[in-house]
């Protein structure tokens, strides 16, 4: 069904869905805050800039094969947040990209169950971080995507002509929402993720 499923109606200019389309802009303006601001969540930033470009041919210009890329970057980002502060940081970045991309390309259709399975995974990495400080990004991020889903196509709060698309409003909250996360994250000594450091009586 393609951008189809967002709700928004489909038009015959460059950018095919002009509100979901403009608004995936928010991950490459995320991506560049959270790079320019965090060394240790620079591939954070990578990740969400990748996630807006893939996003931004979805709903915009709509070439070939945008589907695969708007699929690849949503899931590569989900990796890279789920190993971030871990042993596997390392592998999340090109390999994981890399591994993701074919994997797409063989098997499209698997797109959606493996974003689901990566969101769940990237939640429970981050709760099992005992990061307090990613307790409301996390609470935004489940917000925005309750809305998105009921203003998907055939959803109570889909208007197809609207300017105002719910779809577009998930693409907002979920770059802040990864963005607050990132940014506001402690660190440890190393320059890594960690719980924050327990205070001395």
């Amino acid at each position: 069904m393609g951008a189809a499923a967002d709700c928004e109606a489909i038009g015959t200019g460059f950018l095919g869905q002009p509100v979901n389309g403009l608004t995936t802009l928010g991950f490459i303006i995320a991506g560049v805050f959270v790079a320019s601001r965090r060394r240790d969540r620079r591939w954070v930033g990578i990740a969400l800039v990748a996630t807006g470009v893939g996003s931004f041919l979805f709903h915009g210009p709509m070439p070939a094969g945008n589907e695969w890329a708007h699929d690849v970057t949503i899931a590569w980002l989900l990796v890279v947040v789920a190993a971030t502060g871990t042993r596997a940081e390392r592998y999340s970045r090109l390999p994981a990209l890399a591994v993701l991309g074919l994997g797409f390309a063989l098997a499209p259709s698997w797109g959606d169950p493996i974003a689901v399975a990566l969101t769940i995974v990237a939640i429970g990495s981050i709760l099992l971080g005992r990061d307090r400080h990613a307790l409301l990004p996390l609470l935004l991020l489940a917000v925005v995507a309750i809305y998105g889903r009921l203003g998907a196509t055939g959803g109570p709060l889909c208007d197809p002509e609207s300017l105002f698309q719910p779809h577009g409003v998930w693409h907002l909250g979920a770059a802040v929402a990864v963005t607050w996360w990132a940014v506001g994250a402690p660190t440890t000594p190393s320059g890594r993720v960690g719980p924050e450091p327990a205070r001395r009586t």
